[in-house]
C-alpha cells in the first residue's frame, strides 16, 4: 500500500492511492477516492455500466 507514516499519521498520495485500489480491487483502471465536494453521478454511471456488461456477458455463457 503507498502509504508513508510520521509519527502517529499516515499520508498517502492521492493518484498512487487511486492506482494501488484499482488494482488491488481487479479494475485494471484507477478508481476515484471521493471528498465531500465531488459529484459521483458519472463514476456510478461507469460501474452501472460495467454491471450490466459482465452480467449479459454471463448470461451467454449459460448451457441450455
Amino acid at each position: 500500500m503507498p502509504v508513508t507514516r510520521e509519527g502517529r499519521f499516515t499520508y498517502a498520495s492521492r493518484e498512487k492511492l487511486s492506482g494501488y485500489l484499482g488494482r488491488e480491487a481487479g479494475l485494471g483502471v484507477p478508481v476515484h477516492i471521493a471528498t465531500e465536494n465531488m459529484d459521483l453521478s458519472a463514476d456510478l454511471k461507469r460501474a452501472l455500466a460495467h454491471a450490466r456488461a459482465a452480467k449479459q456477458g454471463g448470461k451467454r455463457n449459460v448451457k441450455r
